[in-house]
């Protein structure tokens, strides 16, 4: 990942916990942030829409994480992050940080190869807005 890219130093930001914070209040994070963004994005491109870009996302970075699940894409978002929770509980916080930022960075790409990178990014933001906004900046 560059982390020149504007999209790509949000996602790192937005995963970014303190050395301090349990990898279980790490995990718990990012299955917020995950609900979040389908929540919003769901009202963009639909539920079925999200859940095929999750899915292809997933399919995409089995091959660095083979511990992931593969998802169903008749679950629901809750389904999938549930599994994504247990997935990443299952491993050591750094494998499990490394694994998520993949996820959500070869997601973002799908989606900003379909509506473009700006995009993307102000999506991001507006579905996090609820994050204080000099950690998003």
């Amino acid at each position: 990942m560059e982390k020149n890219d504007k999209r790509q130093q949000l996602i790192i930001k937005m995963l970014a916990f303190n050395d301090a914070a349990s990898h279980a209040d790490a995990v718990a994070r990012a299955e917020d942030i995950w609900g979040r963004l389908a929540t919003h994005l769901s009202q963009l491109i639909g539920e079925t829409g999200f859940n095929a870009l999750y899915g292809r996302s997933v399919r995409l970075v089995l091959v660095q994480f083979d511990w992931l699940t593969m998802p169903k894409s008749s679950q629901s978002p809750g389904t999938l992050f549930t599994t994504l929770k247990n997935n990443l509980l299952s491993v050591d916080a750094a494998s499990a940080n490394d694994a998520n930022i993949a996820l959500l960075d070869t997601f973002t790409k799908l989606l900003s190869g379909l509506i473009g990178e700006a995009l993307t990014t102000r999506l991001l933001h507006t579905a996090l807005a609820d994050e204080p906004e000099e950690k998003l900046k």
